[in-house]
């Protein structure tokens, strides 16, 4: 691919490798030529995984004392992993933030060796934009939920290492594709039949199909991109949320129907998954958390610095996105 001849041969880590977005950057990455270490927890399902391909460490990074395994072989590091839930404010800081010090306090042992960091935050750092506006790296940060705010923190510190480290920080929105659950919840739901509208019509949201996420990446680590950098990616459209269910529904030949939840139920309802939760070690699928999400009304950015700095253009728009990913979901028999 264009822009990634830095990576033939080269020797990458990717932390959260068996992610949804780490499992597709180690594909490219074996595709690039490179040798790849992925850090893995002890309990990871590493079905998206080729372990014959893949040096795989099984590394609990919530752990303060964990090691970087072959850093003195590593010329890439990619940092994808990260909680998306979590129990508590600290079970999110202790894992999106504070594991990233200690993390890139031993790349710092080999500043010298390391020729690219990408560390991957997202758009909740930021926060959500007015709507029909976008926020952009000069928008100031004011994360409204313990995810974004661990998110900022982890960016955070990535950035005061960049003096002595080649860091770059992304931040793109919700990312879309192959293998992503989440998502497929609410495709799920359209393949029935039913689009879902909380509260007022008209929400929108930036997105980003995965192959292009992986793709930017890539680009983003080469070792002549300026660093110290944060950007937001994003497939350069602003989507409503409808506009998206009445996309699948076309995809899937599919009557749609809209089921409208007034907001003033999200409440009840996260309430009894967190109780339900607290019997046992798992986080709750819906919280108060999640609840202030779904109520922005639009989660959108602005990704024209990276697409003019780093020539970068997306090659997945809305309609070609959602019909690869519905047919991978139909091929593997989700529905």
């Amino acid at each position: 691919m264009n822009g990634l001849s830095h990576l033939n041969g080269a020797t990458a880590l990717v932390t959260g490798a068996n992610g949804f977005i780490g499992s597709h950057l180690v594909d490219q990455l074996l595709d690039s030529g490179c040798t790849v270490h992925g850090l893995v927890r002890q309990s990871s399902d590493l079905k998206w995984l080729d372990a014959s391909r893949v040096h795989l460490h099984r590394v609990d990074l919530a752990q303060a004392d964990f090691q970087i395994p072959a850093l003195e072989d590593i010329d890439y590091i990619f940092h994808c992993a990260g909680l998306t839930k979590a129990k508590s404010r600290s079970g999110y800081f202790k894992v999106n933030a504070t594991a990233c010090s200690n993390l890139y306090e031993q790349c710092q042992k080999r500043a010298g060796r390391i020729k690219g960091i990408v560390h991957l935050s997202s758009l909740a750092a930021t926060g959500p934009s007015p709507q029909g506006g976008l926020v952009d790296e000069t928008t100031p940060c004011r994360p409204v939920t313990f995810y974004g705010q661990s998110k900022l923190a982890g960016e955070e510190i990535a950035l005061r290492f960049s003096d002595s480290l080649p860091v770059t920080v992304l931040r793109p929105p919700v990312v879309y594709g192959p293998r992503e659950e989440n998502f497929f919840t609410f495709i799920k739901g359209v393949h029935k039949g039913w689009g879902l509208q909380i509260g007022k019509a008209g929400k929108e949201l930036s997105l980003i199909y995965v192959a292009d996420m992986v793709q930017a990446m890539l680009m983003a680590s080469a070792p002549s991109q300026q660093r110290g950098c944060s950007y937001f990616v994003t497939d350069g459209r602003v989507h409503a949320w409808e506009q998206v269910a009445k996309e699948c529904a076309r995809i899937m030949d599919v009557r749609l129907r809209t089921l409208k939840i007034p907001e003033g139920l999200l409440t009840p309802v996260a309430l009894l998954f967190e109780a339900w939760a607290s019997c046992g070690s798992r986080p709750a699928l819906f919280d108060r958390q999640r609840m202030i999400d779904i109520r922005q009304s639009s989660w959108s950015a602005s990704p024209e610095k990276f697409f003019t700095e780093l020539e970068f253009e997306p090659q997945y728009d809305l309609s070609r996105g959602l019909a690869e990913t519905i047919h991978w979901y139909q091929q593997q028999k989700w529905f």
